[in-house]
């Protein structure tokens, strides 16, 4: 088997089991429940303060980091705080314990935006990117489908009790810490090593020459030098930031994909809430079935990350129109949840738009992984995944706390839609007007 599959295959299965994750939809069932015995309010408010806070500090970390500590540390250390978060809640928690427990459960939620950043750098040859990209999308949505039917079939058996779900997550994410121990070590090139000085630099010579009854000059100068070693460092990374979104192409496509998944992020949130909100009106007799939608949402999306990984063409000429048609429908999709009176036809837009959302994911991935530095992955990508949760929380604010608008539910849906139109929109004016400059200086022939 070639290197570049067995990489791929490592991650994948590390994808699957992180996002097995019986507990999730119940999360907010146990919480109120018996075994968290907190209010609706203390769960919504405090609890998820606590963890988008948590995710906002530990991304803009993990973005400054991981590329220089190569990534697998990271993904390791991530994982366990996931397993941690899960041990505190379970059994019978006090309040103190699942406001820790929240703490950790938000720090891990770029573990495997970190672990796509490892499966990059250790890919030498980027032809590959985009086919290995849609191979650890389909495990990551394999796992949570996995996670989702488990959970159902747990609570089923147990008649409606949350109460095992915890340690089923926290087993599972023990599997997956210990399986990214198993990943392969990449060399040291783009460790902190690269950008510092090392022992044999001009401060350091100088240091060790100075007698024994110097020794505040040299304790000074050691000092100087870290100091030194951290502007080199900062600086460095600076100039990585910049460099990388000089090129068009990352710009394009960091801006969808900041936009986009803060779309994608609302969507999830707001989804179970407009089910209720549609089943509950007058006159509706539709009975919920969330569990099967949502288990169609995850096999839909991992059949369009297959799908994706297998269609080759040139990205650099296609990209654009292909991201504006797949923002459009997705648009249409989420418009259309606002006019739909039965749930139904809600969960059809919700698994067509599973189904796109997620080949243009991979697609924009691995694009801008393509395109960009290999000391560079996790800070282009980490910084895109920091803004998307602070446009979400921005959104957030925006629908629920300040919602000076009096914006409905259904009427979320339609600015989450007019949003993704709006990027379709904006792609479609890019790629007409790119090839009007390719015309423009495209070479005539004479005769």
């Amino acid at each position: 088997m070639e290197n570049w599959k067995k990489i791929t295959y490592v991650v994948a299965i590390f994808m699957f089991l992180v996002e097995i994750r019986p507990l999730e939809p119940y999360l907010t069932a146990y919480l109120t429940g018996p075994n968290g015995n907190i209010s609706l309010s203390e769960a919504a408010n405090s609890m998820e303060s606590l963890r988008s806070y948590s995710a906002l500090i530990a991304t803009f970390i993990m973005l400054i980091i991981s590329d220089y500590l190569l990534y697998k540390t990271v993904v390791i250390f991530l994982t366990l705080c996931s397993c941690i978060a899960y041990v505190l809640m379970a059994g019978s928690p006090s309040l103190t314990e699942l406001k820790v427990s929240m703490v950790f459960y938000g720090s891990a939620y770029s573990a495997t935006s970190v672990a796509s950043c490892y499966l990059f750098a250790r890919i030498k040859d980027r032809k590959h990117f985009q086919k290995s990209a849609s191979i650890v999308a389909v495990g990551l949505e394999l796992g949570k489908f996995f996670g989702d039917v488990s959970g159902q079939i747990i609570v089923s058996s147990s008649g409606g009790s949350y109460t095992a779900l915890p340690y089923c997550n926290a087993f599972a994410m023990f599997l997956a810490a210990l399986w990214a121990f198993l990943f392969p070590s990449i060399n040291e090139r783009n460790s902190l090593g690269t950008y510092l000085p090392n022992e044999k630099t001009t401060l350091l010579k100088n240091s060790e020459q100075i007698t024994t009854h110097s020794h505040k000059i040299k304790h000074y100068n050691t000092m100087v030098d870290k100091e030194y070693m951290i502007i080199i460092v900062l600086k460095q990374i600076w100039l990585d930031f910049k460099t990388s979104f000089s090129k068009t192409i990352i710009l394009k496509k960091s801006l969808w994909y900041i936009f986009g998944m803060a779309a994608y992020v609302q969507i999830l949130n707001n989804m179970n809430v407009l089910y209720s909100y549609v089943v509950n009106k007058h006159g509706n007799n539709d009975v919920l079935s969330n569990g099967f939608a949502e288990s169609m949402v995850t096999l839909c999306g991992a059949l369009g990350a297959y799908l994706i990984g297998k269609l080759q063409l040139d990205w650099n000429y296609y990209g654009d129109i292909f991201t504006s048609f797949c923002s459009i429908l997705m648009g249409v999709f989420m418009i259309s949840c606002y006019f739909y009176e039965h749930i139904q036809l809600i969960y059809l837009s919700y698994i067509l738009y599973g189904l796109i959302s997620e080949a243009i994911l991979v697609i924009t991935l691995s694009e801008i992984a393509n395109n960009l530095k290999s000391q560079c992955y996790s800070l282009i990508i980490g910084f895109n995944l920091l803004g998307s949760l602070v446009m979400s929380a921005i959104m957030t604010f925006f629908f629920v706390q300040f919602n000076f608008l009096e914006i409905t539910v259904p009427g979320r849906f339609l600015f989450i839609g007019g949003l993704y139109s709006i990027l379709g929109i904006i792609f479609l004016i890019i790629y007409f007007f790119d090839g009007q400059k390719e015309k423009k200086y495209m070479p005539t022939d004479f005769y």
